[in-house]
């Protein structure tokens, strides 16, 4: 298995992350289309039916896929009362079974959930504001995740992250509504991962391919939002291209938690 800085610089260095929201799609068959395109990481989410099977399914296809878990709750009772109606709904404790690298919610995590898992997980907790981001990434977090930036001022919005004020020093992961003309504004104004669903990768096509998936095509509609946010991370950042990790974290700019351990 991996270290946690090789799968966290490999998460980093691509950049763009599929996300597997709920829909018809074989989640094999998606994750095969991403390999294609040429994607080593992916998000699939909670909301998914029979997630946990999914999830072994895909390790067992492609066991060097990074597989990020999103829409996750952390435990307490809001966690009990969603099993109650959801049963099939994992916590975080029994996704960690199943040899997953990290976990992406949409929810708060707790500094005690954070520091329990961050050190062998990569952890990004939903945040609203920079307040917020600043305290998870303290408390252990990789990335913070701003889900509502687009109805934030957008690109705008995130700029704020990397004004001189800020230093440059949070790392943001930023979803919802990012299309393909949204990369390089985004990557301009200092997010470092941006993440979407195949609802948007597909666009109109998204209802009519779920009859009848064909992997191709899947993987045509991936490609250029990798090739998107490569181009646009190597125009805004000086980020190695030697993929070894001790050498691709020493160009990350932004704060990470690995100090000089790598």
């Amino acid at each position: 298995m991996k270290t946690l800085l090789e799968r966290y610089c490999k998460l980093h260095q691509q950049g763009f992350v599929p996300i597997f929201v709920s829909d018809n799609f074989d989640a094999v068959q998606l994750t095969e289309a991403c390999v294609a395109a040429g994607a080593s990481a992916i998000e699939i989410t909670c909301r998914r039916k029979n997630v946990t099977d999914e999830i072994r399914r895909i390790r067992k296809a492609f066991p060097e896929m990074i597989i990020m878990v999103g829409s996750i709750v952390d435990d307490g009772p809001m966690l009990n009362f969603l099993k109650s109606r959801r049963p099939d709904m994992p916590s975080i404790d029994e996704l960690a079974q199943l040899d997953v690298d990290g976990f992406v919610s949409m929810m708060p995590l707790s500094a005690k959930t954070i520091k329990k898992f961050s050190s062998s997980h990569i952890i990004v907790p939903g945040v609203e504001t920079f307040a917020d981001a600043v305290g998870v990434v303290e408390a252990g977090a990789h990335f913070a995740k701003f889900f509502n930036a687009s109805n934030q001022g957008g690109p705008k919005r995130i700029s704020l992250a990397s004004c001189a004020a800020m230093h440059a020093l949070v790392p943001i992961f930023v979803t919802g509504g990012v299309t393909l003309d949204k990369i390089d504004p985004y990557v301009s104004s200092g997010a470092v991962l941006l993440g979407s669903g195949w609802d948007v990768l597909l666009g109109d096509k998204y209802k009519a391919i779920q009859q009848n998936p064909d992997t191709k095509v899947l993987t045509e509609a991936l490609k250029p939002f990798l090739t998107e946010m490569a181009n646009s991370k190597e125009k805004y950042y000086s980020l190695a291209r030697d993929l070894k990790p001790a050498k691709y974290i020493e160009t990350i700019n932004h704060y990470h938690p690995f100090g000089d351990s790598y």
